[in-house]
């Protein structure tokens, strides 16, 4: 047989030469690892990331960004029990943080000040022409009875009533209150709650930056400024907090470090602890971790030049490669430790071990590989980077494991020999042989129920498919004491979502069909529109100025001191809110507050191209906000025949969920296809491809149905659990058919007593990686962590019992009667 003559020929040649081949693995070892510190350098939270290069809301991103000024936000949250103290803060602090270069901080807001001089300046511009006459009138119509009943001579001559024309204004309050009254809640001019107890400064970033390192300067001087005015000095209660865009992506990517540190650490100490138990001897426990550190060394190096940088699907791959990757070692491993136990000596020992197991780890790396590879062919960056790493990780562990421990096992029992006078303990293989021989029946039977149970929680899955609240997604902390806590502090200081879609025309014709488009969607939708506002140049200056100029002036005469003077207080307050200034004239972009104008302009000083959707939700937005403002944005655009593009958070997370929608069912087909077909080519046999994919899909089935059954929602990350499984969970059954087909019918109490251990081990060291990440203070990561452990239980649980029981029904069908 090929592997045969060639476990004869490279065997002896690895052994020979082992001093050769060790000294070059450790020299591709050393580049790997150098390479790989430079790709772990590069560590990138962003959400664009996940998403392809050609996803509109990135393309767009990339190509606006640096010509628009930023709409993100870094918030600055006050709380304490002094409103006044609070206010004194947010003074100092801001004059500290206006003499900041403008290439660090382009603005700080924190008073309503332009925006109360404005409307009381050109508020009337923004009252329609007949509610303007009609106010007009009503006033013309008082001052006129004011001035008969001032003189009761002419009361008398004329007989007019003695009740005065009323000076309703209601149906104009309630008309134009949001605009007149937008910051009538504030207290004292400030961003701060009627109470007192909150007050935030947005500080605006100089540009539309999402990169880690300019928002965490950007930060980092901020809190800076903040510790130097020591805070409990204005008020002992005071607390300071950050949100917004900004303060999130930094938060996120200091989290995310903080979880791979602990994660690496984690999976290091549990596979150490579940080879010693195993193993029991640290030569051969050395041997297989050297080979892991070369496979994984060349495979972090490796994605430096494939790749290039880590995203948050990719980071935690080195914990996942070291628990999957060093299946191949441990597997070999003890099968060369029982060839020992037999009575071979090293190299015939070593030579039956690589021989015996080489068709069984090459099916099991290579068909893990080939569900990462799965990945890959996706255009989601989320799925196919994680792809790349990974099937690059499982060839190349399984290629080391191969080729070093021959050489590696020889070295070290030569310094110091395994002790293989006896078999070592192994009651829960045992356990496992016995309860499956005299249990199958019930283990068949639990194995169908459990199938059924899946399905019927398939079945009676209820609530949304795909994860859009981010919250579930971000760092647990954060949601305590971090941005989304602040967040919603922010969300009871303005009572309204302060991050609006960006809509871009090549020209300002361009933006006007789109809304115009946009708007006509919006009256169709009605109470169901769902977007608050859209702003544009156009919109924020009146309309008609010319036409009410004389009606605002006619105002302006009628309500001279004198007349206010005879009005009672309750009245006179009223209408001095309408008074005009004395020097009535039309609104000019250049009169606008800067907060308005600025947004609405490009840097280089264009205007016209810019529109501002702001949804109407308040807080985090739901799924079917992000749809429908999606749908709603989108369609306007296509609609409107216009060159134009929209930017926005929120239409990143759509494009996730359609890229999701569009490339998961695509990378689970292939992972199938892909393992079954390298099945078919290794086993080449009707019989034992069968047992090897119905004990791989029965793990799957059973947890794709604890996944309904917890109402799982699929995420940019959990997704990814099921093609892998398909390549990860296929190694169980592998190993356990490829043994027992060697060894024929009789001997799986055996097999599952000696290989069956071997697999456990495996299983532990897989799920460990997975469950490193069980600690991680990155819910989304948690939770990949959580199905892809469970995954590999439900996988490992079919192949060491479900599997065998049916197979040992399959022998004694087949075997005559006596």
């Amino acid at each position: 047989m090929p592997v045969e003559r060639l476990s004869r020929t490279l065997v002896p040649w690895l052994i020979r030469h082992r001093h050769g081949v060790l000294a070059a693995a450790a020299l591709l070892g050393l580049l790997g690892t150098c390479f790989s510190v430079l790709l772990y350098r590069d560590l990138r939270s962003e959400v664009e990331e996940l998403l392809p290069s050609d996803a509109p809301s990135v393309v767009a991103a990339k190509r606006w960004g640096s010509k628009l000024h930023d709409v993100t936000l870094l918030s600055v949250v006050l709380e304490g029990q002094d409103p006044h103290a609070l206010q004194r803060f947010a003074e100092a602090l801001a004059a500290r943080l206006k003499m900041l270069p403008r290439d660090e901080l382009e603005a700080v807001e924190y008073r309503t000040d332009a925006d109360v001089a404005f409307l009381k300046r050109f508020g009337l511009f923004y009252v329609d022409t007949e509610d303007l006459r009609t106010v007009l009138e009503q006033l013309q119509n008082r001052v006129a009875w004011e001035r008969r009943h001032a003189n009761p001579l002419l009361v008398d001559l004329l007989g007019t009533d003695q009740e005065p024309p009323p000076l309703d204004f209601s149906s104009l309050e309630q008309k134009y209150g949001a605009q007149w009254d937008a910051a009538s809640h504030f207290r004292d001019g400030y961003y701060q709650t009627p109470e007192g107890h909150l007050l935030a400064l947005l500080l605006r970033p100089p540009e539309l930056a999402t990169g880690y390192a300019s928002n965490k300067k950007l930060l980092d001087r901020v809190r800076q400024e903040v510790q130097a005015l020591d805070p409990p000095s204005f008020d002992p209660t005071m607390r300071v907090g950050y949100d917004g865009e900004v303060a999130s992506l930094v938060e996120e990517q200091e989290a995310l470090q903080e979880d791979l540190v602990s994660s690496t650490v984690m999976v290091l100490v549990c596979v150490l602890a579940a080879l010693w138990l195993f193993f029991r001897h640290w030569p051969t426990i050395m041997a297989i971790v050297s080979s892991l550190a070369v496979g994984c060394a060349v495979t972090f190096g490796a994605s430096y030049f494939l790749v290039g940088h880590l995203n948050t699907n990719t980071a935690f791959l080195g914990s996942i490669v070291v628990g999957n990757g060093i299946n191949a070692a441990i597997i070999i491993s003890a099968r060369y430790l029982e060839e020992r136990r037999a009575g071979g000596d090293v190299e015939q020992s070593l030579q039956r071990a690589w021989r015996g197991t080489l068709a069984a780890t090459f099916v099991a790396s290579f068909a893990a590989g080939l569900a990462y590879l799965s990945l890959a062919a996706t255009a989601f960056r989320g799925f196919n980077q994680f792809g790349v790493i990974g099937s690059v990780g499982m060839a190349a562990c399984w290629v080391s494991a191969a080729l070093l421990l021959p050489p590696l096992l020889f070295t070290m029992e030569a310094w110091r020999p395994a002790d293989v006078s006896e078999s070592p303990r192994a009651p829960l293989s045992r356990w496992v042989s016995h309860v499956v021989v005299r249990r199958r029946g019930l283990l068949q039977g639990l194995s169908l129920v459990l199938l059924g149970l899946s399905g019927a929680a398939v079945l009676n899955y209820r609530g949304e498919l795909i994860e859009y609240n981010i919250t579930r997604l971000r760092s647990r902390q954060s949601l305590l004491h971090g941005s989304l806590y602040w967040g919603q502090r922010i969300d009871e200081i303005f009572r309204v979502y302060l991050t609006p879609v960006v809509i871009i025309g090549e020209t300002p014709a361009d933006l006007d069909k789109v809304v115009a488009a946009l708007e006509k969607r919006r009256a169709t939708l009605g109470a169901k529109d769902p977007l608050r506002e859209v702003r544009t140049l156009k919109t924020v200056l009146p309309s008609g100025q010319e036409e009410k100029l004389p009606l605002i002036q006619e105002l302006r005469a009628e309500l001279t001191d004198a007349r206010l003077e005879q009005l009672p207080a309750q009245q006179r307050q009223k209408v001095e809110q309408l008074r005009p200034p004395e020097d009535v004239r039309p609104v000019t972009l250049r009169d606008l507050p800067r907060a308005i104008l600025w947004a609405l302009t490009e840097r280089d000083g264009t205007e016209g191209r810019v529109a501002l959707a702001f949804p109407r939700k308040v807080g985090t937005l739901d799924s079917k906000s992000l749809h429908e403002i999606t749908q709603l944005v989108r369609g306007a655009i296509q609609e409107s025949g216009a060159r134009a593009e929209a930017v926005s958070e929120s239409l990143l997370f759509a494009d996730i969920a359609a890229a999701i929608t569009r490339d998961g069912p695509r990378a689970t087909g292939l992972a199938l296809g892909a393992v079954t077909l390298l099945v078919i080519l290794v086993f080449r046999r009707v019989k034992p491809t069968l047992l090897v994919l119905f004990g791989l899909l029965l793990g799957v089935a059973w947890l794709v149905g604890l996944a309904a059954a917890a109402q799982t929602r699929v995420n940019f990350l959990n997704f990814v659990v099921l093609p892998i499984t398909f390549g990860i969970g296929v190694d169980y059954a592998v190993n356990i058919v490829q043994r027992w087909q060697l060894e024929g019918p009789g001997s799986l109490p055996r097999i599952l007593r000696g290989t069956g251990r071997a697999v456990v081990l495996c299983s532990c060291t897989t799920m460990m990686g997975y469950a490193s990440l069980l600690a991680a203070d990155n819910q989304a990561l948690a939770g990949f962590g959580l199905l892809a452990s469970l995954g590999e239980l439900t996988c490992i649980s079919a192949a060491l019992f479900a599997l065998p029981a049916w197979m040992l029904s399959w022998e004694r069908h087949q075997s005559p009667a006596p």
